[in-house]
C-alpha cells in the first residue's frame, strides 16, 4: 500500500481517505468475513423469527424468540472480552465463524423432516447468540493491531458500518430466499455463507496474539476491564452519557404506535420508520469516513447527543408522516457518530492486554441499557402517550447530557 496516497496533510494534521484502511491487506481480509458473518446470521435471525410466527401465531413468542437473540450478549459479554485478551483474537474469529455453521445446518435439517418446533429455534437462538458474543470483542481488539493509529477512527468506523449494512441487507436476502426458495434453503445459503468468511480469516498473515502479558481468564481478569473504564474518565464518560442518552430515549420500541396510531400507516409505514435508523446510521458513517480523523472527539460525542435529544422531540411533535421519518433518520445518523467514536477512544486508550474487555464492557453495557431503555419507553407511552414520551424523553435527555459533561468536564476538551 502507497501509504501517501491515501493520506494528506492539512493543517498539520494528517486526513485519511474514507477507504485507506481498506487498502490494508489483513484488516480487509478481516472486514470482509466480518460483513459475510454478519449477512449470515441476520439471514438465519430473519428466518427465526418468520419460522416462529409461521409456526405459533404468536406475538409473544416472536418477542421471545428476539430476547433470546439477545441475552447472550448480556450474560456472556464481559466473559467473552476477557476471552478476547487471554486467547489468539484471530483463531477465536475463526473459531466463531466454524461453530456458527452448527445451528444454520441443524435448523435446515430439521425443517427438512418437517420435525422443527420452536423451542428448537429458541434453543439455537441461544446458540447462536452465545457464538456471536465471543465474536465482536476478538474484532475490535485486533482491529486496533491491523491499521496504524491515524487510521483507527476510519477502521472501526468501517466495522461499526458491518453491522448496520447486515440489517439493511440481511433481511432483504433472507425475504427473498423464504419467497422463492423457501426456510430450509434459506437455512443452508447461511450456513454456505461462512464458507468465504472462514476462507478469509485463514489467509491473514498478521497475528492475532495479544500483546504483551497474556492474561487469564478469571474473576480478577474481569475486575481489571472494569476498574480500567472506572479509571479512564473520558471511557466513563461517553459510557455514562451513552447510558443516560439511551435509557431515556430508546425510541424503537414504540415505533408501531406511531405507525398504527399517530400517522395511520400500516405495516408500510411500520417498515419505512425501522429501516430509516438503518440509513442514518450509514450516512452517518459515511460521514465520518469523509471527515477522516478529527480530533476533537469529546465535544463531537455531546454535540451528536443533543442532536439525537433533539430527534426525539422532533418525532415526538411530528404532525406528517416524513417528519417522523426524517426524525428517525438523524436519531440514526447522530447515534453512529456516537459509536464510531465511543469504539474508537475505548481501543486508542486500551492497552492491547485490556482490549478485549473493553470493547465488551460497549457490548454488555449497550444490550442491557437497551432491555432497560425499552422497558422505559413502554412505561412512558402507556402513562403519556407515546409523543408526549419522546418529548418529555428529549427534554430529559438535555439534562443529563449537560449534567454529565459539567461532572466530567474533560470530555469537552478530549482530543487526539
Amino acid at each position: 500500500m502507497n501509504q501517501q496516497s491515501d493520506t494528506a496533510q492539512a493543517g498539520g494534521a494528517q486526513v485519511v481517505r474514507p477507504w485507506a484502511s481498506l487498502l490494508i491487506r489483513d484488516f480487509s481480509l478481516v472486514w470482509s468475513s466480518c460483513v459475510l458473518a454478519a449477512v449470515c446470521v441476520q439471514i438465519r435471525n430473519v428466518a427465526n423469527l418468520y419460522q416462529v410466527y409461521h409456526l405459533s401465531g404468536s406475538s409473544l413468542q416472536l418477542g421471545l424468540t428476539g430476547f433470546f437473540q439477545a441475552l447472550p450478549h448480556i450474560v456472556m459479554g464481559l466473559f467473552a472480552g476477557m476471552t478476547a485478551d487471554a486467547f489468539d483474537r484471530k483463531k477465536v474469529i475463526l473459531a466463531t465463524h466454524i461453530f456458527h455453521l452448527g445451528p444454520s445446518i441443524a435448523l435446515a435439517y430439521l425443517t427438512m423432516s418437517g420435525s422443527i418446533q420452536v423451542w428448537h429455534i429458541y434453543v439455537f437462538s441461544i446458540l447462536s447468540g452465545f457464538i456471536e458474543v465471543f465474536s465482536w470483542p476478538a474484532r475490535s481488539a485486533m482491529t486496533a493491531n491491523l491499521v496504524p493509529t491515524a487510521y483507527l477512527m476510519n477502521a472501526i468506523t468501517l466495522m461499526s458500518m458491518v453491522l448496520q449494512s447486515s440489517f439493511l441487507i440481511g433481511p432483504a436476502i433472507a425475504g427473498l430466499l423464504i419467497d422463492h426458495v423457501g426456510l430450509t434453503s434459506t437455512y443452508f445459503v447461511s450456513a454456505a455463507m461462512f464458507g468465504p468468511a472462514i476462507l478469509a480469516i485463514l489467509a491473514m498473515r498478521a497475528s492475532g496474539v495479544p500483546h504483551g502479558e497474556r492474561r487469564r481468564v478469571s474473576i480478577k481478569s474481569m475486575i481489571e476491564g472494569i476498574k480500567f473504564i472506572w479509571i479512564e474518565r473520558i471511557i466513563l464518560s461517553l459510557f455514562l452519557l451513552d447510558f443516560g442518552v439511551t435509557l431515556v430515549g430508546f425510541y424503537r420500541p414504540i415505533l408501531p404506535i406511531f405507525a398504527s396510531d399517530v400517522f395511520k400507516t400500516g405495516a408500510t409505514g411500520l417498515g419505512a420508520l425501522y429501516g430509516a435508523p438503518a440509513i442514518g446510521s450509514l450516512l452517518g458513517s459515511t460521514a465520518v469516513l469523509m471527515s477522516g480523523n478529527f480530533r476533537r472527539k469529546g465535544a463531537l460525542a455531546i454535540v451528536a447527543a443533543l442532536f439525537f435529544a433533539g430527534g426525539l422531540m422532533l418525532l415526538g411533535v411530528s404532525q406528517y408522516f416524513w417528519t417522523a421519518v426524517a426524525a428517525v433518520v438523524l436519531l440514526g445518523f447522530t447515534d453512529s457518530l456516537s459509536v464510531a467514536i465511543r469504539r474508537t477512544v475505548v481501543q486508542y486508550l486500551a492497552p492491547d492486554t485490556l482490549r478485549g474487555r473493553a470493547a465488551s464492557m460497549i457490548t454488555v453495557f449497550a444490550q442491557s441499557t437497551n432491555a432497560l431503555g425499552a422497558l422505559l419507553a413502554g412505561v412512558a407511552a402507556e402513562l403519556w402517550g407515546a409523543p408526549r414520551a419522546l418529548v418529555i424523553g428529549g427534554a430529559v435527555c438535555v439534562c443529563m447530557i449537560v449534567g454529565i459533561s459539567r461532572a466530567i468536564p474533560q470530555l469537552w476538551r478530549y482530543s487526539e
